[in-house]
């Protein structure tokens, strides 16, 4: 790297070169410009200055502003009145040399190896250590105590006695003594004595001619050796309530306890256990064998022509108390009785319903019948509508419905024509007077409190039937539905004879002396429509009339179940209501 050059202005207009080569001529100065000069007191000043730290520049920096510089103890290239000296970097001072230096080093070695010694004399009375091949120091009141020898040896022979890791002698575990041994080895010394009768035991559960073995594979039965050992190898160990206020230390109650035991022999006594869940397991398990449930009676069939019914056999059940049999053998295993036999004796339970109780429950239910007109062909319709319900079976929550019954009513199946209602009419149609099997099945199945599901009424009053009495059947839209409400099966009986048809319902009774019968009642009247409506009809012959349509009243009837029991009423509930609707009077004619 090339060396800085460095020009020290003298003032004048002159510049110094340091070292070769020759000054050269320096150009005038531009007019009205001049370099600043110095008086001769400050050039006396700043040469006095060079001369004085031209000895100490090593390491020094001669002027401010030349910090940065590749040479920064050269002195600046210019200056004036407002440059200012770097103050001088004041030199350190060489160390003083330590005298003595040998007599401290000796002395500070004294120091520790003495703070050692007063460390070793005090670390037992501060843990409790103590060391065997020195002198045990103790202080009291700022003096120094010696142990007497026979004391010191009484200590060592009690510290060698009881930190030792066996059980103290003259404990004694269910006649084993395990003085003097360790736990592991007291465990294995009253296991192999009470090992033997732990694995033979055996429990008989005997209920009727069935017996249940228990023994030890089922049940297994141990004894609490392991926690027994852990309180004999305790005892001398711990320290009691009484110690607090009686001037002992711990370790002298220990000791204390420790040479009572060799004075006084302790025993202890272990337990049997069981496992007890596997015991309950056992109990549960027998008399879950031993349960049979119930079988009730129920109807097994009937018939429908001496209208008498068959049952099945009741079967009574058996139980057995679990959580007795599961104390009582609790008991005996405490006890170790397994000398003789547990009985358990399981209850009878009778059957929820008997036989005995169906034959007297079961029976006609109700029965309703209903008169019909000489009309051959409407007989011969209701005599093979009630063929076809007659002996059905309704099950517990099966529909019946009259239409499904039935089926459609043609002239294949022997339906005749008859006068039926349709439309508010009365015309002649196949199967016509049907309804009034119908409207009587109705009456049967309402006094038997089945559930009614769907009926509907004539288009105005039937003869044959009350008010509110009646339901109207049609193929396919108007049918007579009912569900049957019991736990029990149903059983219809429907016959034709002497002009009278008669449907009867079969079952469980409603009870003692209980009764269903029907009531209605008009709540309102609808009057029928004045004047005649005529109606043209070009089929008929010129000049003839015919009234398809009579003038009738309506009204709105309201049917009522009413409960009689011995003959006297006890409940009513509305069944359902009906609207007959008014018709005025309707003529058919031809004009011409």
């Amino acid at each position: 790297m090339a060396e800085k050059k460095v020009h020290l202005y003298e003032g004048d207009g002159e510049i110094i070169e340091p070292d070769e080569p020759p000054r050269r001529e320096r150009p005038p100065a531009l007019p009205g410009r001049r370099p600043l000069g110095r008086d001769e007191a400050l050039r006396e000043k700043d040469a006095y200055f060079r001369e004085a730290e031209e000895t100490r520049r090593t390491g020094s920096h001669y002027f401010a502003s030349n910090e940065g510089l590749e040479d920064p103890n050269a002195p600046s290239g210019l200056f004036d009145d407002f440059d200012r000296y770097a103050e001088p970097i004041p030199r350190k001072r060489p160390p003083k040399r330590l005298k003595h230096k040998g007599l401290w080093m000796t002395l500070i070695v004294f120091c520790l190896l003495f703070l050692s010694a007063a460390g070793l004399l005090v670390i037992p009375q501060l843990t409790g250590m103590r060391y065997r091949m020195l002198p045990n120091l103790v202080t009291a009141n700022g003096m120094i105590l010696r142990p007497e020898e026979e004391k010191e040896r009484v200590l060592a022979e009690n510290c060698d006695a009881m930190f030792q890791d066996t059980i103290y002698p003259n404990i004694w575990i269910d006649d084993v003594n395990v003085g003097g041994l360790t736990r592991e080895e007291a465990v294995a010394a009253v296991s192999a004595a009470s090992m033997q009768p732990d694995q033979e035991y055996e429990l008989t559960v005997s209920v009727g001619n069935q017996k249940w073995k228990i023994n030890n594979e089922r049940v297994p039965v141990r004894r609490n050796i392991e926690e027994t050992v852990a309180k004999a190898w305790a005892l001398g160990r711990s320290n009691t309530a009484s110690l607090r206020g009686s001037g002992m230390t711990p370790f002298q109650e220990r000791v204390r306890t420790a040479s009572d035991i060799r004075s006084h022999p302790r025993s202890f006594r272990t337990e049997r256990t069981y496992d007890q869940e596997a015991l309950r397991t056992v109990a549960e398990g027998i008399a879950n064998y031993v349960r049979r449930d119930p079988v009730d009676s129920m109807v097994e069939g009937f018939d429908f022509g001496t209208k008498t019914f068959t049952f099945t056999e009741d079967q009574p059940g058996a139980m057995l108390d679990a959580e007795a049999l599961y104390a009582e053998l609790c008991r005996r295993m405490e006890k170790e009785d397994y000398g003789t036999e547990v009985r358990a004796y399981p209850e009878k339970v009778l059957a929820h319903t008997t036989q005995a109780e169906l034959r007297n429950s079961f029976g006609l239910i109700s029965t309703y019948t209903t008169k019909t007109t000489s009309n051959k062909n409407r007989n011969t319709n209701i005599q093979l509508s009630a063929q076809a319900i007659n002996g059905r079976t309704v099950l517990p929550g099966e529909i019946f419905s009259f239409n499904g019954a039935t089926g459609e009513r043609t002239a294949a199946k022997g339906y005749r024509e008859a006068a039926a209602i349709a439309g508010g009419e009365s015309r002649d149609e196949v199967g016509g007077g049907v309804c009034q099997t119908s409207s009587t099945l109705f009456n049967a199945v309402a006094r038997a409190n089945l559930e009614i599901i769907a009926r509907s009424p004539h288009a105005w009053p039937s003869s044959y039937v009350e008010k509110g009495f009646d339901a109207t059947v049609n193929w396919p839209g108007l049918d007579f539905k009912f569900r049957n409400n019991t736990d029990w099966p149903v059983f219809l009986t429907a016959s034709y004879a002497d002009r009278k048809v008669t449907v009867s319902v079969y079952g469980m009774s409603l009870g003692a002396d209980l009764k269903i019968d029907l009531e209605s009642e008009t709540v309102r009247t609808l009057p029928m429509p004045q004047g005649v409506n005529y109606k043209i009809n070009t089929d008929l012959k010129p000049g003839e009339q015919k009234r398809t349509v009579k003038g009738r009243a309506g009204s709105v009837v309201d049917t009522w179940q009413v409960w009689y029991q011995a003959g006297k009423e006890i409940k009513r509930e509305k069944l359902c209501t009906s609207t007959y609707k008014a018709y005025q009077e309707t003529i058919e004619y031809n004009p011409r």
